[in-house]
């Protein structure tokens, strides 16, 4: 999102907050890449300030929600860092409150905080190994784990059995198609059923990663 789309978001979700519907808070997602842009943008927006942020883990990413004050209005910036790149922005350049609390999530979490100038702990002893992190939950999703596999299989090719090219091979010389017949066996059912789960949202609750056609965790 570029900066000057992210300002009039800002604009639109803040003067929808002011309408006389006694709305008092505003919430906006935004990528993590974008979150620099979207503080800069909140604290040039009236008379605005930083407040905290909150982190909270998900099992898959830790969401941040960054909370400024702007004429009177909570506006939420919401983000998720994915725990295998752990790693956003700081803040600090546009708003150096956030020294303190990116630190404190940075120790107990274990995100990164690219550009954050404090190097020593704030709420860990300095003898605190480096790769413990206290509120920090293992990688993992809301799938079991005897049902991981199937899962897998069902977002791939729309069936929670797949067929590989050997099996394919065996179908065929039996006089059989060499798939069964079903969403996987035709290339615009599947993409329908694939365009289905993401407009859903299944595959992100389930912690599908589409690049490798693999859940995040095992």
């Amino acid at each position: 999102m570029t900066p000057e789309a992210i300002r009039m978001l800002l604009e639109e979700k803040l003067a929808g907050a002011h309408d006389g519907r006694g709305v008092r808070r505003v919430s906006i997602d935004l990528d993590a890449a974008d979150i620099q842009e979207g503080a800069s943008a909140a604290l040039r927006a009236g008379r605005s300030r930083f407040m905290t942020i909150v982190a909270v883990d998900t099992g898959l990413d830790v969401e941040l929600l960054y909370n400024f004050s702007v004429d009177g209005v909570l506006l939420t910036l919401r983000t998720s860092v994915a725990k295998e790149a752990g790693a956003i922005e700081t803040i600090t350049g546009t708003a150096p409150a956030a020294e303190l609390v990116e630190k404190e999530i940075a120790e107990l979490f274990g995100i990164q905080f690219v550009g954050h100038a404090r190097r020593t702990n704030l709420v860990l002893p300095d003898d605190w190994p480096a790769g413990r992190r206290p509120l920090r939950r293992p990688l993992a999703g809301g799938v079991i784990p005897q049902a991981r596999a199937s899962v897998e299989n069902l977002l791939v090719g729309g069936t929670s059995i797949r067929v590989g090219p050997s099996s394919a091979v065996k179908r065929e010389k039996a006089g059989l198609p060499r798939t069964p017949p079903l969403v996987s066996a035709n290339a615009d059912r599947l993409q329908e059923f694939k365009d289905f789960l993401e407009h859903t949202g299944f595959d992100e609750r389930a912690g599908f990663d589409r690049r490798t056609g693999k859940l995040r965790y095992k």
